[in-house]
């Protein structure tokens, strides 16, 4: 076991196959309303104000005693910045995208960076830097092929993933989407690094197995990826992807893409992925809703047995829910720190 690390270096120490003292406890979306409401965040105020966002953010770390700082709140920043409807939800539901667009000419994202809710996550990466220099500081990012299914919409997204793998015409159309999409990802990255992220975190929900074929995501998503994830490692950051649903079969395309680890949810088997992944490692699999209604037995159970399938870190599944309570956050770090001190 290494000596004591802050948060931020056993979070780095971790993603460098390198000893840590314990193994760092992460999560996606953190939009937690006991916490915003303890740190005197309003409803939809906290989406827009920096200063609000990190408070309630920071709380993860430091009444939780997780290592990273998430920011933004949900899913949506992208597509609104794009000028895409959202339903901003209510304090205990994450905002959601209602829109698309028809055609990929109709996408401008020329002025993407002097959107409000864009400029609140570059924002508040400074702040949170500022605030909690000795955690890790993760911004919570859209993926390309998710970001292109915003675009064109989920269900257009299914069909033409379907049909493009058989006709050329329609993989064209797709090809269209998704170099928008990564045209995005790559302003949106730039901005995130320059702002002092110390790793990107991309969700591909809708890359998921559950939603398209595996041959998909192989042909389209994980050259995509990769791009993105070179773009990133060229600016000298890292960065962590995560799909949801079973993704065993597709955890060697994840591996290729070069994300220096790969979240999964709790319907993977952790010892399959750790073995399919090979050096990437693995961080994961606690279900979240334990976070709202778990007993303390049932959370260090989950916890212990991710750990003991080769998980480098524990994570849950896809972010942390909002009706999570500190305490079961707590028995959870609890559970992760117990295990270190048996095992490592």
């Amino acid at each position: 076991m290494a000596t004591e690390m802050t948060s931020r270096e056993r979070f780095l120490a971790m993603l460098n196959n390198k000893p840590v003292d314990r193994v760092p406890v992460l999560t996606g979306s953190t939009m937690v309303v006991e916490y915003i409401e303890k740190s005197g965040g309003k409803w939809p105020e906290y989406h827009s104000n920096p200063e609000m966002m990190v408070n309630a953010a920071g709380m993860m770390y430091t009444d939780a005693g997780l290592d990273t700082v998430v920011v933004p709140f949900g899913m949506f920043v992208e597509s609104i910045a794009l000028g895409l409807d959202v339903k901003m939800g209510r304090i205990d539901i994450q905002p959601s995208v209602r829109s698309f667009f028809k055609k990929p000419e109709e996408v401008n994202y020329e002025n993407f960076l002097e959107n409000p809710y864009v400029k609140t996550t570059i924002d508040a990466i400074k702040l949170a830097k500022e605030k909690y220099p000795d955690a890790a500081i993760v911004p919570f990012l859209v993926a390309p092929v998710t970001l292109a299914g915003d675009l064109m919409g989920a269900e257009n997204l299914s069909m033409l993933s379907i049909k493009c793998l058989q006709k050329e015409k329609q993989m064209e159309k797709m090809e269209e989407w998704i170099s928008i999409a990564l045209e995005i990802n790559k302003i949106y990255a730039q901005a995130c690094v320059e702002a002092g992220a110390d790793l990107l975190y991309y969700s591909d929900a809708s890359a998921s197995p559950n939603l398209v074929m595996p041959e998909f995501y192989y042909k389209v998503g994980v050259p995509v990826e990769k791009e993105l994830g070179d773009f990133i490692h060229n600016m000298g950051c890292p960065w962590e992807l995560h799909i949801c649903g079973d993704t065993v079969p597709i955890i060697e395309g994840m591996a290729a893409t070069g994300a220096d680890c790969l979240s999964v949810e709790q319907a993977v088997d952790m010892k399959k992925a750790v073995e399919i992944a090979g050096n990437v490692p693995i961080v994961g699999n606690v279900t979240p809703l334990l976070m709202v209604e778990g007993t303390e037995e049932q959370i260090i159970c989950e916890t212990r047995k991710g750990l003991d399938g080769g998980a480098k870190a524990s994570m849950l599944g896809c972010g942390t829910p909002p009706l999570a309570t500190s305490d079961r956050l707590k028995t959870w770090v609890k559970a992760a720190a117990d295990w270190s001190a048996e095992k490592l």
